[in-house]
């Protein structure tokens, strides 16, 4: 099954959520995070970057323009995505290659490695985020601006719950129409890597790196309520639409990072360490290999999910039988 990932519509889209965004991610909602870490770590520009899971390559063009790095190296593993990004490139220095994350291999050395929204779909996180440690100067930097929220987007019960407050007490025609929670099932079948270990980046990257700084850019609240569900919220002389908006910003930021809610995005920058934490080295060369061993047998399934599944299919049925 292709997997269209830019079919969707997502908060971000919406000016008044960008701006919010950039406030939070450079202290200055007209600035984006690009610009940022130009200004802060590629002044004068890096000689040699990647950009990991590049898609359509739009990322790696953005930054070329901006004069963050001379050179981009950049990997997907959808041709078809590659075929749009060497079409859109012109004379950018950029390379591309096709390859997924589980048998990337680095070639030579970068001082810059760049992860837009693509590390959230690493099978082997450990091991990726490993080997991109090794292939980083010792003067180089990682940077990231990424999911790292509950896996497969599963969020708990104490979030769903916020979610729900926030969107009951808004006019009706703001209301989110969808489930709050996506469909573990669903999500499998759709893109078996979306989101699946996407809760352990951030220590994963805490033992390949030292965080250099991290600035969490909200979303528990209003990412999932404005999820495909942007339209209402478009017209921005629309009074009533941006108070609504503006409203679901305010429990965005006031909840997100909270014990009931998740932080679920993040803009980090991040250098080598000089050697790994051993819980990085069992979790990559032990407990990974194992794990991963499993989906296999169970038709992408990890053994939690596919009893959970089995679960929640029971408990439909019952539902259905008792259902007056």
């Amino acid at each position: 099954m292709t997997v269209d990932h830019y079919a969707d519509r997502y908060w971000n889209d919406l000016p008044a959520v960008l701006r919010y965004m950039q406030r939070r991610a450079t202290g200055d909602p007209a600035t984006w995070w690009m610009d940022h870490f130009k200004a802060t770590y590629a002044t004068p520009p890096r000689r040699r970057g990647l950009v990991i899971g590049c898609g359509n390559g739009w990322v790696e063009r953005d930054l070329f323009d901006r004069g963050v790095c001379e050179h981009f190296d950049a990997f997907d593993f959808s041709a078809d995505y590659l075929v749009q990004a060497e079409a859109a490139k012109g004379d950018r220095s950029i390379s591309y290659r096709q390859s997924d994350f589980r048998s990337f291999r680095p070639e030579g050395a970068y001082d810059l490695i760049v992860n837009v929204a693509a590390l959230h779909h690493a099978q082997h996180l450990w091991r990726h985020v490993a080997r991109l440690a090794d292939a980083l100067t010792s003067d180089g930097v990682f940077v990231h601006w990424e999911y790292v929220g509950p896996r497969r987007n599963q969020y708990p019960r104490s979030q769903i719950r916020a979610m729900e407050r926030v969107r009951d007490e808004l006019p009706e025609r703001f209301r989110t129409p969808h489930a709050l929670k996506p469909s573990r099932r669903a999500a499998v079948l759709g893109d078996p890597t979306e989101a699946v270990h996407s809760d352990e980046i951030v220590d994963a990257l805490e033992a390949f790196f030292e965080i250099e700084m991290r600035r969490d850019v909200g979303g528990g609240i209003a990412y999932q309520l404005l999820w495909n569900f942007t339209e209402p919220f478009e017209d921005e002389d629309d009074a009533e639409a941006q108070d609504a908006l503006q409203a679901i910003l305010r429990a965005d930021e006031a909840q997100t990072g909270t014990s009931a809610v998740p932080p679920m995005f993040t803009y980090i920058v991040a250098r080598p360490r000089t050697a790994a934490t051993w819980r990085g080295r069992w979790r990559r060369f032990v407990h990974e290999p194992v794990r991963e061993s499993l989906p296999a047998r169970l038709e992408d399934r990890y053994p939690g999910e596919a009893v959970l599944e089995l679960a929640e299919r029971a408990a439909g049925r019952i539902r259905a039988r008792t259902r007056p």
